[in-house]
């Protein structure tokens, strides 16, 4: 049978966790027999791989096993990306999981739609604190079709994430990302550089994505986030690299949304480094201002806060004065 929706789940460490995120994939075996679900464990150390086998031997049409060498979240992305024999591509993290009955209805829905990009609601699920926090769309009607050569600013700023999105598996394929080995954050280059190239998105309010906030050892916390700033660094280069390779394909409006995306994660690697101690600060912050400057972009890009006051203030005055002008 042919495979309407790859999910990818990169898996690492995750051993506590996998079995919550496998076992909410399970539905109906007429909705089941159109899924497809790569298992990349990328040379984890624990008991990850015979959970996995476990659940390939038990649903042996939809479970698929790649055990590899380890290389980073963004290999297993490029591996699943190239191995995927679904028409739509989604990732989950193993240590998140799917609301069952949305997911049961998201499948159903996919068989009735064709487009390039499908966008879910998604929950933050806070488990040691006991609570949840839906992140909905205001600016996007239920089943509603957008052209994003017209439409893309007219979205809020968090349309366009990793658990919110499907893409078209041809529409991934063609986006050529190289992704960078052993680095953090390159889901961030899964949810935007796609979009140069797909004409339009579908909303469902569908709450699918069930995000785990608050685990030992996530990325997203502030600490790991400024331990890894080298990972946030390449990933934006990266991502600048590929615009400035495809921008002269692009609407002007595709253009604008992805030098504003661009510009966000620009200032948010100077506060990054504003954060370190006072001579890493100085050093990085100087190295990272030198790059952005020597930009095409560096016009647009310096219409922001951070790099205003970075360049008219000396550095100590710019760092313990920062606190009045950060919002």
């Amino acid at each position: 049978m042919n495979k309407l929706l790859t999910i990818i789940i990169p898996i690492y460490n995750t051993q506590d966790y996998l079995k919550t995120c496998l076992d909410s994939l399970i539905i109906k075996e007429q909705f089941l027999a159109l899924v497809e679900v790569l298992l990349i464990i990328d040379g984890s150390p624990d008991n990850s791989l015979a959970i996995a086998k476990e659940y390939a031997v038990k649903y042996p049409q939809t479970f698929v096993v790649i055990n590899k060498e380890n290389g980073g979240y963004g290999s297993v992305l490029k591996r699943g990306i190239q191995e995927a024999k679904g028409k739509y591509c989604k990732v989950l993290d193993s240590d998140d999981w799917y609301d069952q009955h949305e997911f049961e209805n998201f499948v159903n829905e996919l068989q009735t739609i064709n487009h390039d990009v499908i966008v879910t609601d998604y929950v933050k699920e806070f488990v040691f604190e006991n609570r949840s926090e839906l992140q909905t769309l205001f600016d996007m009607k239920n089943k509603q079709v957008y052209e994003l050569d017209e439409d893309i600013n007219k979205f809020e700023k968090d349309v366009f994430v990793m658990h919110r999105l499907a893409y078209k598996t041809i529409i991934l394929r063609k986006a050529e990302i190289e992704f960078p080995e052993k680095v953090f954050y390159t889901d961030t280059l899964f949810a935007s550089i796609p979009l140069f190239f797909a004409k339009d998105v579908y909303y469902t309010n569908l709450k699918l994505y069930r995000y785990f906030i608050g685990r030992d050892g996530q990325t997203i916390a502030p600490e790991s986030i400024r331990k890894n700033r080298k990972s946030v660094e390449i990933v934006i280069k990266y991502y600048y690299q590929k615009f400035l390779e495809n921008k002269t394909g692009m609407s002007i409006q595709k253009r604008i949304f992805t030098a504003n995306s661009l510009k966000n994660l620009v200032e948010m690697y100077y506060r990054i480094l504003h954060h370190l101690p006072f001579p890493d600060a100085q050093k990085e912050l100087s190295e990272w201002h030198n790059f952005i400057k020597k930009t095409e972009d560096y016009n647009h890009f310096s219409n922001c806060k951070m790099i205003k006051y970075f360049n008219i203030l000396p550095y100590i005055v710019f760092r313990y004065t920062s606190f009045i002008w950060k919002n």
